[in-house]
């Protein structure tokens, strides 16, 4: 047991600890009450706190007026846009816009449906480049870039073979890291695309000196061209900006459309235009695939209309995303949980449904990967197997896409409509092909028959009627300029169409000689290219 005097020395001694502690706390409180953390956003409401709260005058409203606000996020992607905008000096581009410029503006206006056309495609995509432009620190009149190159089309496919939303040609994707083999094709991704096309553009910018319309004219024209064309003028003591040297026609209108466009988003009032609602935000989430997976059965599973899916993943060229590496899919915003439960609950060998293939005598490996079209290496690691070699009588897993076709040829299904005819007495194969213009092994392939043989009434598919590629989400039309060496067998096996289409849309012959540059206007499968 503790004194008396102990235990008085203990009482003053806490009574003493225990009022420096509520002095500390006095003065804590007074540091707190006279520097608070404040959102800039709301400065009004805030600065008078202070004063109400110590009665001192403090002068505290002075000091968070002079301090630096956070940006405002727009909630209007218009409105981010025109805030990085960079190309033009507004002045200038206002009052004083380069005649081809104002040429290009007043096209876009009288033709407004146009205009709603691209805008409208452009909503899916136009937010992600815009962050990504953003975030590389690149002028946002960029972003609308894309609409000059294929109207924000990411099937969009040129004559001369230039793919996607940027519109890369095979060896630009190439250099750019872009792959492209029968699985995929990176020019149609829209967010592997879109790194390379700012990759690309910064080098452009780089090659010339910060002047971001020369590096444009050679983005579309080629650097080659536009550094000669500035060669050429340099030696002649002329100017070397892009309005004084010489390019090709097309690149000449191509900088100014970009520029006009650029132009009524900055100022639509000024030109009564009505831009569309356009929000700030993202129009889709990204999912990271690790394992190959049925495309088919990630629409069943999300629920997103075809047509959606397809316009989002336009990368993917089979039913099957590729087996080996991880993929993305873009699913709009709030649709992607069900397939992320899945990737997170379930085996990924259930991903690919599959066939079990018993092996025979003389069986390879490469030859029943070639059997069913899908890559040996791939066979292999399906089957975990540490060597080619195969037991007579091994069982074999083949994946493959889920049901009788694959979401491609849905896709693809409102492309052609079918032409019947009813076999008549006296009919073949060979007077009906003749007829119809097109070949018996077209007729035994599209009507799977065994033989020759005929019956009267017979109900045969003997063509296709081309559809309005406006009415068709995967159709586009093709000006192509035929080559040296060209024959409609090529044409026709390289966009994977009929012979008898084509002769049907330009109204020429089968037997027609083909010209080189003669233009031909076909109707391809965009997927499917």
């Amino acid at each position: 047991m503790y004194s008396e005097q102990q235990q008085s020395y203990f009482k003053h001694a806490l009574l003493a600890l225990g009022v420096t502690l509520l002095m500390q706390g006095c003065t804590s409180f007074r540091e707190q009450t006279s520097a608070p953390q404040v959102a800039s956003t709301d400065v009004a409401a805030i600065t008078a706190t202070p004063a109400d709260l110590s009665g001192d005058d403090l002068s505290q409203p002075d000091e968070i007026a002079t301090s630096p606000e956070q940006p405002v996020t727009p909630v209007d992607l218009w409105q981010r846009l025109r805030e990085g905008f960079a190309l033009t000096d507004e002045a200038v581009s206002a009052q004083q816009l380069p005649a081809s410029v104002a040429l290009q503006r007043d096209w876009y206006l009288r033709n407004p449906s146009y205009l709603e056309t691209v805008f409208a495609r452009a909503k899916p995509f136009i937010f992600y480049v815009t962050e990504q432009l953003d975030q590389a620190g690149l002028p946002l009149e960029l972003a609308l870039l894309p609409i000059v190159e294929s109207t924000y089309d990411p099937l969009a496919y040129s004559h001369s073979h230039a793919v996607g939303l940027w519109q890369f040609i095979p060896s630009t994707a190439k250099s750019l890291g872009l792959r492209r083999d029968r699985w995929y094709d990176g020019r149609r991704d829209v967010i592997y695309s879109t790194q390379a096309a700012i990759t690309y553009l910064e080098q452009l910018n780089k090659r010339f000196k910060g002047d971001w319309l020369l590096a444009l004219a050679a983005y579309n024209s080629g650097q080659g061209y536009v550094g000669k064309s500035i060669k050429r003028n340099r030696r002649a003591g002329k100017k070397t900006d892009f309005w004084s040297i010489s390019l090709p026609r097309e690149t000449r209108n191509y900088v100014p459309q970009l520029l006009a466009l650029a132009e009524l988003v900055r100022d639509p009032e000024r030109y009564k235009l009505t831009l569309p609602e356009m929000p700030n935000q993202p129009y889709f989430e990204v999912v990271e695939i690790s394992s190959q997976i049925d495309l088919g059965n990630v629409i069943e599973l999300t629920d997103i209309e075809l047509t959606e899916f397809t316009r989002l993943n336009p990368a993917y060229r089979r039913s099957l995303t590729p087996p080996q590496g991880t993929h993305s899919l873009l699913l709009p915003v709030g649709t992607a949980g069900p397939l992320r439960e899945l990737l997170a609950n379930t085996d990924p060998k259930s991903w690919v449904p599959h066939t079990e293939y018993a092996v025979a005598s003389g069986d390879t490996l490469s030859e029943i990967a070639a059997r069913f079209d899908i890559p040996t290496s791939w066979l292999r690691d399906r089957n975990n197997l540490k060597s080619d070699r195969l037991q007579i009588g091994q069982v074999l897993l083949i994946p493959h896409a889920a049901g009788n076709s694959n979401y491609l040829d849905q896709a693809a299904s409102t492309i052609e409509e079918p032409t019947y005819y009813n076999v008549q007495p006296g009919d073949s194969l060979w007077t009906i092909a003749r007829k119809f213009n097109t070949s018996i092994k077209r007729l035994r392939e599209t009507n799977k028959l065994s033989s020759n043989i005929l019956q009267v009434n017979d109900r045969l598919v003997v063509g296709s009627k081309a559809v309005d590629p406006s009415s068709s989400e995967h159709v586009r039309k093709l000006s192509y300029k035929v080559r040296r060496g060209d024959s409609l067998s090529l044409i026709a096996s390289r966009f994977d169409i009929a012979i008898a289409d084509i002769t049907r849309w330009n109204k020429i012959s089968r037997s027609a000689l083909l010209q080189p540059g003669q233009k031909l206007t076909l109707f391809i499968n965009a997927l499917k290219i």
